[in-house]
Protein backbone atom coordinates (compact mmCIF):
# COMPACT_ATOMS: atom_id res chain seq x y z
CA UNK A 1 0.00 0.00 0.00
CA UNK A 2 1.36 3.20 -1.01
CA UNK A 3 1.40 6.28 1.25
CA UNK A 4 -0.56 9.42 0.35
CA UNK A 5 2.57 11.47 0.77
CA UNK A 6 5.28 11.45 -1.60
CA UNK A 7 8.62 12.51 -0.43
CA UNK A 8 11.82 13.29 -2.53
CA UNK A 9 15.22 11.38 -2.02
CA UNK A 10 16.16 14.84 0.78
CA UNK A 11 12.71 15.28 2.66
CA UNK A 12 12.53 12.22 4.56
CA UNK A 13 11.33 12.90 7.92
CA UNK A 14 11.64 10.74 11.20
CA UNK A 15 8.22 11.34 11.81
CA UNK A 16 7.08 10.11 8.67
CA UNK A 17 9.23 6.86 9.37
CA UNK A 18 7.84 5.95 12.44
CA UNK A 19 4.02 6.82 11.39
CA UNK A 20 4.44 3.98 8.85
CA UNK A 21 6.71 1.93 11.02
CA UNK A 22 3.75 2.04 13.43
CA UNK A 23 1.50 1.52 10.97
CA UNK A 24 3.46 -1.90 9.94
CA UNK A 25 3.77 -3.04 13.40
CA UNK A 26 -0.10 -2.60 14.38
CA UNK A 27 -1.13 -4.29 10.94
CA UNK A 28 1.47 -7.03 12.07
CA UNK A 29 3.92 -6.59 9.31
CA UNK A 30 7.50 -6.04 10.11
CA UNK A 31 8.73 -2.75 9.44
CA UNK A 32 11.74 -2.93 7.16
CA UNK A 33 13.72 -0.55 5.60
CA UNK A 34 12.82 -1.38 1.97
CA UNK A 35 9.15 -1.90 3.12
CA UNK A 36 9.19 1.80 4.69
CA UNK A 37 11.14 3.41 1.77
CA UNK A 38 8.80 1.69 -0.96
CA UNK A 39 5.72 3.13 1.80
CA UNK A 40 7.42 6.68 1.28
CA UNK A 41 7.84 6.52 -2.08
CA UNK A 42 11.66 7.41 -1.27
CA UNK A 43 15.14 6.31 -2.55
CA UNK A 44 16.72 7.64 0.12
CA UNK A 45 17.44 4.33 1.70
CA UNK A 46 20.40 5.62 4.07
CA UNK A 47 17.82 8.56 5.62
CA UNK A 48 14.93 5.70 6.07
CA UNK A 49 17.70 3.44 7.85
CA UNK A 50 18.88 5.68 10.26
CA UNK A 51 14.79 7.01 11.20
CA UNK A 52 13.68 3.58 11.53
CA UNK A 53 16.63 2.59 13.56
CA UNK A 54 15.66 5.34 15.89
CA UNK A 55 12.21 4.21 16.23
CA UNK A 56 13.51 0.80 16.82
CA UNK A 57 15.88 2.13 20.01
CA UNK A 58 12.51 3.86 21.00
CA UNK A 59 10.24 0.88 20.67
CA UNK A 60 12.54 -1.57 22.23
CA UNK A 61 14.34 -0.27 24.79
CA UNK A 62 15.28 -3.58 26.65
CA UNK A 63 17.43 -4.60 23.53
CA UNK A 64 19.33 -1.23 23.48
CA UNK A 65 23.26 -1.29 24.30
CA UNK A 66 24.53 1.92 25.82
CA UNK A 67 26.57 3.81 22.89
CA UNK A 68 28.26 7.10 22.64
CA UNK A 69 26.06 9.82 20.43
CA UNK A 70 29.47 9.74 18.29
CA UNK A 71 29.02 6.24 17.56
CA UNK A 72 26.19 7.37 15.12
CA UNK A 73 26.37 8.97 11.45
CA UNK A 74 26.07 12.89 11.83
CA UNK A 75 22.74 12.76 10.70
CA UNK A 76 21.52 10.85 13.48
CA UNK A 77 23.52 12.92 15.99
CA UNK A 78 21.72 15.83 14.20
CA UNK A 79 18.62 14.30 14.89
CA UNK A 80 19.87 13.23 18.54
CA UNK A 81 21.03 16.71 19.37
CA UNK A 82 17.41 18.09 18.34
CA UNK A 83 15.67 15.67 20.51
CA UNK A 84 18.07 16.21 23.72
CA UNK A 85 17.40 20.12 23.22
CA UNK A 86 14.33 20.21 22.79
CA UNK A 87 13.35 17.85 25.69
CA UNK A 88 16.28 19.98 27.73
CA UNK A 89 14.19 23.22 27.19
CA UNK A 90 10.40 21.59 27.53
CA UNK A 91 11.92 20.64 30.90
CA UNK A 92 13.64 23.82 31.71
CA UNK A 93 9.79 25.57 30.81
CA UNK A 94 8.30 22.96 32.98
CA UNK A 95 10.60 23.76 35.82
CA UNK A 96 10.35 27.60 35.11
CA UNK A 97 6.37 27.61 35.45
CA UNK A 98 6.64 25.12 38.57
CA UNK A 99 9.36 27.69 40.39
CA UNK A 100 7.01 30.58 39.69
CA UNK A 101 4.05 28.63 41.10
CA UNK A 102 6.29 27.62 44.10
CA UNK A 103 7.26 31.31 44.68
CA UNK A 104 3.65 32.43 44.38
CA UNK A 105 2.74 29.70 47.27
CA UNK A 106 5.52 30.92 49.72
CA UNK A 107 4.68 34.72 48.94
CA UNK A 108 0.82 33.73 49.84
CA UNK A 109 2.00 31.74 52.26
CA UNK A 110 4.21 34.20 53.57
CA UNK A 111 1.04 36.67 54.13
CA UNK A 112 -1.27 34.00 55.81
CA UNK A 113 1.25 33.62 57.86
CA UNK A 114 1.72 37.21 59.00
CA UNK A 115 -1.79 37.40 59.33
CA UNK A 116 -1.83 34.31 61.57
CA UNK A 117 0.81 36.23 63.58
CA UNK A 118 -1.12 39.51 64.12
CA UNK A 119 -3.84 37.59 64.73
CA UNK A 120 -2.01 35.38 67.73
CA UNK A 121 -0.83 38.35 69.10
CA UNK A 122 -4.15 40.31 69.37
CA UNK A 123 -5.37 37.32 70.88
CA UNK A 124 -2.44 37.18 73.51
CA UNK A 125 -3.28 40.92 74.50
CA UNK A 126 -6.67 39.99 74.69
CA UNK A 127 -5.91 37.62 76.75
CA UNK A 128 -3.52 39.74 78.73
CA UNK A 129 -6.73 41.94 79.11
CA UNK A 130 -9.20 39.32 80.15
CA UNK A 131 -6.36 38.22 82.86
CA UNK A 132 -6.50 41.55 84.33
CA UNK A 133 -9.84 41.88 84.32
CA UNK A 134 -10.36 37.99 86.17
CA UNK A 135 -7.94 39.49 89.00
CA UNK A 136 -9.76 42.46 89.15
CA UNK A 137 -13.31 40.81 89.44
CA UNK A 138 -11.58 38.25 91.78
CA UNK A 139 -10.51 40.73 93.96
CA UNK A 140 -14.74 42.59 93.59
CA UNK A 141 -15.67 39.15 94.43
CA UNK A 142 -13.94 38.26 97.26
CA UNK A 143 -14.40 42.11 98.54
CA UNK A 144 -18.01 41.51 98.50
CA UNK A 145 -17.71 38.04 100.13
CA UNK A 146 -16.19 39.43 103.14
CA UNK A 147 -18.99 42.00 103.06
CA UNK A 148 -21.74 39.71 102.77
CA UNK A 149 -20.30 37.25 105.76
CA UNK A 150 -19.67 40.13 107.81
CA UNK A 151 -22.81 41.39 107.39
CA UNK A 152 -23.94 37.90 107.79
CA UNK A 153 -22.60 37.87 110.95
CA UNK A 154 -24.08 41.14 112.39
CA UNK A 155 -27.75 40.22 111.06
CA UNK A 156 -26.82 36.61 113.57
CA UNK A 157 -25.41 38.82 116.57
CA UNK A 158 -28.93 41.05 115.47
CA UNK A 159 -30.78 38.24 115.79
CA UNK A 160 -29.00 36.70 119.10
CA UNK A 161 -29.37 40.20 120.51
CA UNK A 162 -33.07 40.55 119.55
CA UNK A 163 -33.88 37.14 121.10
CA UNK A 164 -32.29 37.68 124.20
CA UNK A 165 -34.30 40.70 124.62
CA UNK A 166 -37.73 39.04 123.61
CA UNK A 167 -36.61 36.09 126.13
CA UNK A 168 -35.18 38.55 129.27
CA UNK A 169 -37.33 41.83 128.70
CA UNK A 170 -34.72 43.39 131.63
CA UNK A 171 -32.18 43.14 129.07
CA UNK A 172 -33.89 45.48 126.74
CA UNK A 173 -34.20 48.19 129.39
CA UNK A 174 -30.50 48.22 129.90
CA UNK A 175 -29.65 48.76 126.53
Amino acid sequence: MKSKVSQNDSDVKIKDVTAVADRMVWTGRLPTVDSISEELNTGNIDRVRQCLTLWKLRHNPGEVKKTHITDFPPEVQHYLTEAFEKRVAELETRLKGQFSKALAQRDMLVKVNERQAAQIDALVRALADAEVKVADQDKRISGLRKQINFQQQALVKAKRRSGREERDPALSSDS
